[in-house]
């Protein structure tokens, strides 16, 4: 195995969220972590978390992390990033934080795509989209916010995550086996 950067362990959260991504974005290397420790000039211990990769995947490792550290390396970056804090700034000043657990959030949602199902029912999709469709935005945006809040309660890069998931569901649902069909992976013939 072969080094290209460590980090402090008080950076291990971050070292997760970018050894996930570089795994998610560059699954032909095998990025890896190893933990040490380490005594400064002055003896005191420090610990380390280091990103290493296999010496056969070095050069093209290192050429894909160089590249991205003159990016900013910035894995946290996100297209909803602007947003969540547009919605975390009407929240925090109206003190409502304290309502906003991960339980909680998970409920609000519920209850807002509820509410925007309410508008389809007893009706087609088209009368529904005819007669509802000022409070089908509204609904759908409370559906929305609440992701995003609760994403940014739990940490999570919604881009990030929004990518892996069609990654995985594109493994599910092959186009040669799922084009047209509405059937669940499981049910799909070989």
């Amino acid at each position: 195995m072969e080094y290209l950067e460590s980090f402090n362990i008080k950076d291990s959260k971050r070292v997760d969220k970018i050894i996930a991504e570089l795994k998610d974005n560059f699954p032909e290397i095998d990025w890896q972590t190893q933990w040490y420790e380490h005594e400064d000039i002055i003896d005191n211990p420090t610990s380390y978390i280091s990103l290493i990769v296999p010496a056969s995947q070095h050069e093209e490792a290192e050429q894909i992390y160089q590249q991205l550290k003159e990016k900013g390396f910035d894995f946290e970056s996100s297209i909803f990033k602007p947003l969540i804090k547009e919605i975390v700034e009407f929240r925090d000043k109206r003190d409502w934080k304290q309502f906003h657990n991960p339980k909680d959030l998970a409920i609000s949602l519920s209850l807002e795509a509820s509410e925007l199902l309410e508008n389809f029912q007893w009706k087609t999709s088209e009368a529904a989209i005819d007669d509802n469709i000022d409070n089908i935005i509204d609904e759908l945006a409370d559906v929305v916010i609440y992701a995003l809040l609760m994403s940014n309660e739990l940490e999570i890069n919604l881009e990030q995550a929004i990518k892996r998931k069609i990654r995985k569901n594109s493994q599910k649902y092959p186009v040669d086996k799922s084009f047209g069909s509405s059937k669940k992976y499981t049910d799909l013939q070989d």
